[in-house]
């Protein structure tokens, strides 16, 4: 009686373990229905559900982030294969989703949740599955996710609660894919570099204008991507996307990035450099979407659209997966066989293409805040009219060298590039090496910080050939990788978001080596007189420029830096270029 007994209590307390589980799941898949959104603790606790009652789910760990937790990855795989190496070995696609890089934007997580529960729980989409394998980052920034509060996103309709923008460094996680400063960014880049997503997805909510659509998209800018990618991306993979989210109901529009104030005067395609998630992803030859569903719609429609959205890449992922297959395949040969690389980028105001928009009318009125003229979308005014979309992208580029060249003394920027896969060889004796150097002559800087940096633009360089000393254990870098892209952007000092512009070179910006004006004053005129050219360029600078005329220290820190004395390293970019 007594066995009898334990035995009865243990089957109720299953029973009941398991109805408060289903219970669990069905709340929490459901709460953006009531214009809620799950906590940090609630996602990760319901993809722990997922992974212990089915058997092709699992949840996984990849490294730290900023709140000590971990970052999470939920893996779908059909065959219950959930080896990376071993899925690329059998030709299936990745698709990975990444979820609250802003936690107040927290659509796809809740997306994500429902999404999950209609392949497991409804086998919806079984046959979809056969190819592909859907990986699933539930939420990116958890210290901004754990900070929640209700009113930080003072234009944004629902829901009720959500997190913040900034992670717990007080950084945007979407400006840090170069920089990486932060461990959710270093986590983040180990999951990609690992699992080699053939498509990557970043959920976002838009602001601006007002317009009739739920969902906006961003598709990696084609003109950015590796020529063979991007032309397939513009030409088949944004256009079945497009229609079969028309189809499903849920029509979308490109990201409304207004030229002037309002749509109607035309939309950019946004550039998404490498800062961003899907400029990073680019890099690596990944076609890459931001969805950005409109604010002002209630959260409910949001979050169905941002699912509707994954349900639509997964149908073209599994109806397209040789091609995406042959695609990649040719750009990462071609990546690294690639002699030019584009460094910056500039909006081509000449090429356009005239979309069909659904708008609301844009007028003004008096503020009865501040007396002045304010905008607004009328809501009773819907139209649908041609605007202009501006989406081609022009480059300034650089010829590759053979290889950078390293000194294992900048091992901030060494342990980025290892973080990245990025195959390096070691000096083994010390050596003297004919390289090409960079001097930087001008670069802009603006006054406030921007992510913690003070963010270098528009650098300007001139190039030396010079015979320079190398150590063993320096670093020689050969460009014939797949990843010559993420080398070259990241190398180069003019380009966008090199590590020149993030400031972890800003130390050769500072002279270390001067002179004592009263002893200089014999070896300078020493110097004029044995070289007749400069003594002419010295007098020609004195007659036309009053304040250097007038001033002892410039004119013979003129001489010194055009002198045998001048300190060679200052503002002398310290990677060199090893010609082909």
């Amino acid at each position: 009686m007594i066995g009898k007994k334990t035995f009865s209590a243990g089957m109720f307390l299953l029973l009941f373990l398991f109805l408060t589980g289903v219970a669990f799941s069905q709340s929490v898949s459901q709460k953006y229905l009531d214009n809620k959104t799950v906590t940090y603790d609630e996602a990760i606790s319901f993809y722990q559900q997922l992974d212990s009652g089915y058997e092709k789910a699992k949840l996984l760990t990849y490294g730290l982030t900023d709140s000590g937790k971990p970052l999470h990855l939920f893996v779908i795989s059909s065959d219950v294969d959930f080896n990376p190496a071993s899925l690329h070995k059998k030709n299936k696609r990745i698709i990975l989703i990444n979820n609250a890089i802003h936690p107040g934007e927290p659509d796809g997580v809740d997306a994500s949740i429902k999404w999950c529960e209609d392949i497991l729980k409804r086998n919806l989409y079984d046959s979809l599955l056969k190819n592909t394998v859907v990986c699933i980052i539930p939420v990116y920034n958890i210290d901004g996710a754990l900070n929640r509060g209700c009113c930080n996103r003072a234009n944004q309709n629902g829901p009720e609660e959500y997190g913040t923008r900034a992670n717990g460094q007080n950084l945007d996680l979407n400006r840090d894919f170069i920089k990486c400063e932060t461990m959710n960014t270093r986590s983040f880049i180990e999951i990609f570099q690992v699992w080699d997503p053939d498509i990557f997805i970043d959920t976002h909510v838009s602001d601006g204008a007002d317009y009739q659509y739920v969902m906006t998209l961003i598709s990696s800018q084609h003109d950015k991507l590796t020529p063979v990618l991007g032309t397939f991306m513009k030409n088949t993979v944004t256009p079945f996307l497009f229609a079969e989210m028309k189809r499903n109901g849920n029509e979308m529009t490109p990201y409304v990035n207004t030229i002037n104030e309002i749509p109607d005067d035309g939309i950019a395609g946004f550039l998404e450099t490498p800062r961003f998630s899907t400029g990073y992803a680019a890099l690596f030859n990944t076609l890459g979407f931001v969805t950005e569903t409109h604010m002002f719609k209630p959260y409910k429609e949001r979050v169905e659209a941002t699912a509707q959205f994954f349900a639509a890449v997964l149908k073209f992922t599994s109806r397209y997966s040789n091609a995406i297959f042959a695609k990649r395949k040719e750009a990462k040969k071609n990546s690294a066989s690639q002699k030019q690389f584009p460094l910056s980028w500039t909006l081509d105001t000449t090429q356009f293409e005239t979309i069909s928009f659904k708008g609301f009318e844009a007028k003004h009125k008096p503020s009865s805040v501040t007396g002045l003229q304010r905008l607004y979308y009328d809501r009773n005014a819907a139209f649908v009219k041609p605007i202009k979309f501006f989406d081609a992208y022009k480059s300034d580029k650089v010829d590759a060298p053979y290889a950078y060249v390293i000194p294992q003394a900048w091992n901030r920027v060494i342990e980025r590039l290892k973080w990245n896969g990025i195959e390096m060889k070691k000096l083994e004796r010390d050596t003297m090496l004919d390289v090409e150097v960079y001097y930087i002559t001008d670069f802009k800087t603006p006054p406030d910080a921007y992510e913690g940096k003070y963010l270098h633009s528009d650098t300007q360089v001139r190039k030396e050939k010079q015979q320079l000393q190398y150590l063993a254990g320096d670093y020689i870098i050969e460009l014939n990788q797949p990843r010559n892209r993420y080398i070259v952007e990241t190398l180069e000092p003019q380009a966008t978001d090199s590590y020149f512009s993030w400031g972890f070179f800003d130390a050769i910006l500072q002279q270390k080596e001067w002179f004592s004006d009263y002893v200089f004053e014999d070896t300078a005129a020493e110097i004029l007189k044995n070289n007749p050219s400069l003594k002419a360029e010295f007098e020609k600078k004195k007659s036309e420029d009053k304040k250097f005329a007038e001033s002892s220290w410039q004119q013979l820190a003129f001489i010194y830096e055009h002198s045998e004395h001048r300190e060679k390293s200052h503002n002398r970019y310290p990677v060199g270029r090893i010609a082909p």
